[in-house]
């Protein structure tokens, strides 16, 4: 009997024992799991936009085959959807296109506990936009922080801001996994500001250099290209061209062509290239020549406003033939000294900043700033299209007896002064035009003197040559002018004679 209770005391505190290790055990396994699903991102979901404005992509990589739960909102409640991810290619790489979405309009996710959000690119006819630039920011992290600071702020004060960020080129040193690690896709506790701004706004490169073949570049971003590295995309008033010019664009090539189609093709008010290569800059890399003799013709020819470059480590911003040529090379890299007496510079400095691009209208208002806030300038760039004046064909005209110098049976011959006769005349201007708005006022002059105010007056001319002005005033303050000969030839009739 004793011996029975000794064996079922026994066994109920091994029941006991048991029991107390599967709990332990479970507890234990569901913390490896979740510190395991954390610990896995090697990349943290970062955005990739991909030319729409009703979409957006995400990226991440994970040190193995796990598949991950992306949800989405428009709060962080995560309503809108949620679905599983699993890994494509050879290196844990996961990437999900979130559709359906409605154009500048903030969305917020959730994978698997890293967090974030985006804006999507604004209506097809908005008539504004902002949006943020820096470049070349290889090398030293703690600047590129810095500079990342700066475009936090931006959209905390101005949410208009959480748009996308261009970057002229040269992200990494070198096109290897290790650089890319090490420079660009930081540990958000070493650079959490770096990392928050991967995580909020969508970076569209520029291959730089330093890209080299841009194996790992594209690895990583995976842009919609057309061939090699360009492509080109509509974001709200503004259409942004980004070439590679690591591949052969000399007239005749295949992107050369592309570019010339892209440029004349696009309606949109607003034109940007981006590349890396600067054909105006200061320092310390020389003028790209290839860029100055093949892109710049291109640009006068198609009305592009701006040039966004980097390769200089520096801020330099030259204007050519009525083309702004800005290098925005202060993104993380060891900065360059500048020399603003090179051709064409009208600011430099040697700085790390961040460019803020304002599009309001006809007006682009950019605004560089370096890493203590102050800023270096702020430029307005007006793009109102001159308007056309056209005071219609010269006329040659005889007096038709309207005058009381016609002979008239009824009118005696005058004894007095000739009456030189004169004729109502009426002025065209009605074929001028303004591409972009509308004619506001039309004066006509006659040396010095106003004679009319419409847009086809009559007006009456003396027997003699006439040379009339046209002015032409637009919506937007801009003027044109024109010229129109009269000539009045005296009647035939003129009983003075």
């Amino acid at each position: 009997m004793m011996k029975e209770k000794l064996i079922g005391k026994l066994k109920g505190k091994w029941k006991s024992v048991t029991a107390l290790v599967s709990v332990s055990t479970l507890l234990f396994t569901v913390g490896m799991f979740n510190a395991s699903a954390e610990s896995n991102f090697i990349k943290s979901p970062y955005l990739l936009f991909e030319g729409s404005n009703t979409s957006m992509s995400l990226l991440w990589q994970t040190s193995d085959d796990q598949a991950n739960v992306i949800k989405w909102g428009t709060d962080t409640s995560y309503t809108m959807g949620q679905e599983t991810v699993g890994t494509y290619g050879t290196d844990h790489q996961h990437k999900f296109t979130i559709n359906g979405l409605k154009p500048a309009t903030k969305y917020y996710y959730d994978v698997d506990g890293q967090t974030g959000s985006f804006v999507t690119a604004p209506a097809d006819d908005a008539t504004s936009v902002k949006f943020l630039s820096y470049g070349d920011s290889r090398t030293q992290p703690s600047y590129q922080e810095q500079v990342a600071g700066l475009a936090l702020k931006a959209y905390a004060a101005d949410p208009a801001y959480q748009t996308i960020l261009l970057n002229s080129g040269d992200i990494a040193s070198s096109d290897t996994e290790s650089n890319w690690t090490a420079q660009y896709f930081v540990p958000g506790s070493t650079y959490p500001q770096l990392h928050t701004l991967q995580s909020e706004v969508p970076m569209v490169g520029a291959r730089g250099n330093h890209e080299g073949a841009g194996s790992v570049y594209g690895k990583y971003f995976p842009y919609p290209y057309v061939s090699n590295f360009y492509w080109s995309f509509d974001y709200g008033p503004i259409h942004i061209t980004v070439l590679d010019e690591y591949s052969d664009y000399k007239p005749g090539s295949a992107q050369y062509n592309w570019l010339v189609n892209d440029l004349a093709s696009t309606t949109k008010p607003w034109k940007i290239v981006m590349a890396h290569n600067p054909a105006w800059g200061a320092g310390t890399h020389g003028n790209d020549t290839n860029v100055q003799n093949v892109i710049h013709p291109l640009l006068k020819q198609y009305g592009v406003q701006l040039y966004l470059n980097g390769h200089n480590h520096n801020y330099a911003r030259a204007e050519y033939e009525g083309i702004e040529y800005l290098t925005s090379g202060g993104g993380g890299a060891p900065s360059y000294a500048v020399d603003p007496t090179w051709p064409n510079i009208v600011k430099a400095e040697s700085a790390y900043f961040l460019s803020e691009f304002d599009v309001n209208g006809k007006t682009m208002k950019v605004t560089s700033r370096r890493i203590d806030g102050s800023v270096i300038e702020t430029v307005t760039l007006n793009n109102n299209k001159v308007p056309a004046a056209d005071a219609g064909l010269d006329q040659t005209v005889t007096d038709d007896c309207n005058g009381n110098s016609c002979n008239n049976v009824n009118a005696p011959k005058r004894t007095g002064p000739k009456d030189p006769g004169y004729e109502m005349i009426t002025l065209d201007g009605t074929k001028s035009l303004d591409q972009d708005g509308t004619i506001s006022s039309y004066v006509w002059k006659e040396g010095e003197t106003t004679i009319a105010t419409d847009a086809t007056p009559s007006v009456k001319l003396a027997v003699g040559t006439h040379t009339i002005i046209l002015t032409v005033t637009d919506d937007d303050g801009a003027t044109a002018t024109d010229t129109v000969v009269i000539t009045v030839n005296p009647s035939l009739k003129d009983n003075n004679k």
